[in-house]
């Protein structure tokens, strides 16, 4: 009877010693702005090295827009943990960024977690620059008032329907494609930019309020059309890139080409 009782305390010694040493976080900071997510800390650790996980997400408007996640060691020699992580993406508008850092395999759990809310400014669109579907699907807030409700085929559309529209997938509907250049070049010129693309964006218009009467191929060209204005990227404006200095041999003299802008196809046909 004795012998089963000091087996008994020996037992529970085992279990209530070593085992259930506590791992714990001694320090945490977390942040987070408009260029991307900071935590640092120190921990105590189990024995000679303990699993750590993290999970950070970026949400605007109550959608996740970016997740980081991944597991890292800290050890008996550094216990310590600094990150310093760009979101790789420019911000515009309202957000809200979680942090959960963890144990990985606790015995006794240990976390930390963070919320952050800020707001980035939003870069104006130049308005001599011209702006393609993605751009606008991507940057409602920079829509110009002015062009909203917006009529297409005698129906009118708000900002959201227009959205939804941007965002249909193509998949071999020339009529789907066309609305997406139409909706951008409607933009772009309501935003300032020239507005030498109005008889393109007319006759588009006409191919909507009567699509049977036109050919596939029309209306692709009519697209295409539209998709040029749409992709110029003039002097000054992101993605520019200056055309080549030709050297004249006969002369010894440099010459640019007479050209005010370029296009996405023009630079292609540069560098093939």
């Amino acid at each position: 009877m004795k012998l089963t009782a000091l087996l008994v305390v020996i037992g529970l010694v085992a279990i209530t010693g070593p085992a259930w040493a506590p791992c714990y976080f001694t320090s945490f900071t977390g942040n987070a702005d408009c260029e991307g997510w900071v935590a640092s800390g120190a921990v105590t650790i189990c024995g000679d090295y303990d699993t750590l996980g993290y999970v950070v997400t970026l949400s605007k408007g109550g959608e996740e827009v970016a997740r980081f996640a991944d597991h890292f060691l800290v050890t008996d020699a550094v216990p310590t943990f600094n990150f310093n992580v760009p979101w790789g993406m420019d911000l515009c508008g309202d957000y809200v960024v979680n942090g959960h850092f963890f144990y990985v395999d606790p015995i006794e759990p240990s976390e930390h977690f963070f919320e952050v809310r800020f707001t980035c400014d939003c870069d104006e669109p130049d308005g001599e620059c011209h702006y393609t579907p993605g751009y606008w699907k991507n940057h409602p807030e920079m829509w110009p008032a002015s062009a909203l409700p917006m009529s297409l085929g005698g129906v009118s559309y708000n900002q959201d329907q227009l959205i939804a529209i941007l965002r249909q997938p193509v998949r071999g509907d020339a009529l789907v494609i066309l609305k997406h250049h139409l909706i951008a070049a409607i933009l772009n010129v309501a935003n300032g930019a020239d507005d030498s693309i109005n008889d393109e964006i007319a006759e588009a218009l006409a191919i909507l309020m009567a699509p049977g009467s036109y050919t596939r191929d029309e209306i692709l060209a009519a697209k295409d059309a539209l998709a040029d204005y749409n992709e110029m990227i003039l002097p000054d404006c992101e993605g520019y890139i200056a055309p080549p200095v030709l050297f004249n041999r006969a002369l010894g003299t440099s010459a640019a080409p007479n050209t005010e802008s370029a296009t996405w196809g023009a630079i292609k046909n540069i560098y093939r």
